[in-house]
């Protein structure tokens, strides 16, 4: 790969710039974003070009001259900028929160087997570029969903995978979304509904470590999960409701007389054999 787009650059975007200026100066990095002013300012030396992404023309000539784009944005941007991106000629990923809408978007386009539905399982709890890092993706899962794809498109962004530290995994975009509702949305929720309960009743006063781990991610963009609770909401639904059941169970074990603290420590025994099986 001699040169490389990336549309969207917050986060996971000016990171992958980093990194690949970091790890591949040969290459050519362009960056479409549209605050294209902030970050030219925040990335502008590690970038051959920042393109204002609202200059059609522009951006489709910056398409053309590349070999592989990444939208990397939220899900309702990738799904309106995917059918450009693939009519270039390059090898097209994303790393959209959710693949399910994204990978079916793709699927009547005559160019579809250059397009690899991605993921970098890897984040900040603050975005934007000026918090891009080139170590975000190292030791982190980057899922691949390439069902569609030809073996010559998911070689190219495998490769762009573990250039930057990445480890590839693949999965099917369904089993995508229904893990990434356990493993990451509900997180999201959880976290948030802890941070908001702890404020309205003064609790936070006594929050320790543990409490801050737990509300890491409290808050988030609406901007990127208004697009997630949309794209994903039957898979979250589902993820809540299988928590809920699980904490239905402590509730209705505590509420006895005596509480009865079998179901709680029955959970935690679960998490600990979990945890250590993943250690």
């Amino acid at each position: 790969m001699k040169s490389l787009a990336v549309v969207g650059v917050g986060l996971i975007g000016g990171s992958l710039v980093r990194a690949m200026r970091e790890r591949a100066p040969e290459v050519r990095l362009v960056g479409v974003d549209p605050a294209w002013r902030d970050v030219a300012q925040v990335l502008g030396d590690n970038l051959d070009d920042v393109i204002d992404a609202g200059d059609r023309q522009a951006v489709q000539r910056a398409f053309a001259g590349v070999d592989l784009i990444v939208l990397s944005a939220p899900v309702r941007v990738i799904l309106a900028e995917l059918s450009r991106a693939l009519e270039s000629g390059a090898v097209v990923t994303d790393c959209g929160s959710t693949k399910r809408e994204i990978a079916q978007a793709a699927i009547a386009h005559p160019s579809r087997g250059r397009f690899v539905p991605g993921h970098p399982m890897a984040g900040l709890p603050r975005g934007g570029a000026a918090h891009a890092k080139p170590d975000l993706f190292v030791g982190r899962r980057w899922i691949l969903c390439p069902e569609a794809s030809s073996d010559e498109a998911r070689r190219c962004v495998e490769a762009l995978v573990r250039q930057v530290g990445g480890l590839p995994v693949e999965m099917s975009p369904a089993a995508h979304d229904r893990a990434v509702a356990l493993a990451s949305h509900v997180p999201q929720l959880l976290g948030s509904v802890l941070s908001a309960t702890a404020a309205e009743y003064g609790a936070d006063a006594a929050a320790g470590p543990g409490f801050a781990s737990a509300t890491r991610v409290a808050g988030g963009s609406a901007d990127i999960w208004g697009d997630i609770f949309s794209s994903n909401a039957d898979q979250i639904c589902w993820a809540l409701k299988c928590v809920a059941h699980e904490l239905e169970q402590v509730v209705r074990g505590l509420e006895r007389d005596p509480p009865d603290t079998a179901p709680a420590l029955e959970l935690l025994a679960r998490a600990r054999q979990t945890r250590g099986s993943a250690g």
